[in-house]
């Protein structure tokens, strides 16, 4: 007997969570060509981490080493975006004491698939993200979709890239179109109008200087 349509949803949507959440990351068979991880913190440490820009930090949740070593870099506040990062922190003895704010702000698996991430929503968690202390680690499972969406939305409202480049570095650090619900999204933005709409992300644009990008982007805008 065939499956219902709600049963055939379900396995669907079960079986692309276990791909979000793969024991092996798309990173680690792509390694960064950029210096974008000066603290050297490692992939089982935090999956897919890089500096971004003074203020921010991206990567996948940390393990208790990973906290330790985020704490050392001076990192104060992470966004969670997956619900896991909170966690390591309860349940990590030497982590503990780690003076880490936390902010938990879950990006669902039905927005990720289907629904998208409302503008009310992302407004929220941009607001968020100005008040909170900085540097900030943006982080989700493993640090490529949910993450990508918005640090790619970041980029644009901090003026850092255009959307072309924002969407370039999203793909290179993973994101994956596939996710209906986060294309949506982040295809809204391509509208000035509703990018102007998003809080600012922090007080002010990051300088030329603080900001990496991944070289085949550098080079690009050098005409190379």
């Amino acid at each position: 007997m065939r499956p219902s349509a709600p049963i055939r949803v379900l396995v669907l949507m079960i079986a692309l969570a276990s791909c979000s959440v793969a024991s092996e990351s798309w990173h680690s068979k792509h390694p960064h060509p950029h210096d974008c991880n000066p603290n050297a913190i490692t992939q089982k440490e935090v999956p897919n981490f890089h500096y971004v820009d003074n203020d921010l930090f991206r990567g996948g949740h940390p393990t208790c080493a990973g906290l330790l070593k985020l704490e050392d870099l001076g990192i104060r506040t992470i966004v969670d975006l997956g619900g896991g990062a909170a966690g390591t922190l309860e349940h990590c003895k030497d982590a503990q004491a780690v003076e880490l704010h936390v902010i938990r702000y879950k990006i669902s698996l039905p927005e990720i698939l289907l629904f998208g991430v409302s503008e009310k929503k992302l407004q929220r968690l941009f607001a968020l993200m100005q008040n909170a202390p900085k540097p900030i680690l943006l982080s989700c499972s493993l640090g490529r979709d949910r993450t990508g969406l918005i640090v790619a939305l970041y980029r644009l409202k901090r003026g850092e890239m255009s959307f072309p480049e924002a969407e370039q570095e999203a793909l290179y650090y993973g994101y994956r179109p596939r996710f209906w619900g986060l294309e949506r999204a982040f295809e809204r933005y391509k509208n000035p109008r509703e990018l102007a709409r998003l809080p600012a992300p922090a007080p002010a644009e990051a300088p030329a200087e603080s900001v990496c990008r991944p070289k085949s982007l550098m080079t690009s805008r050098q005409g190379f």
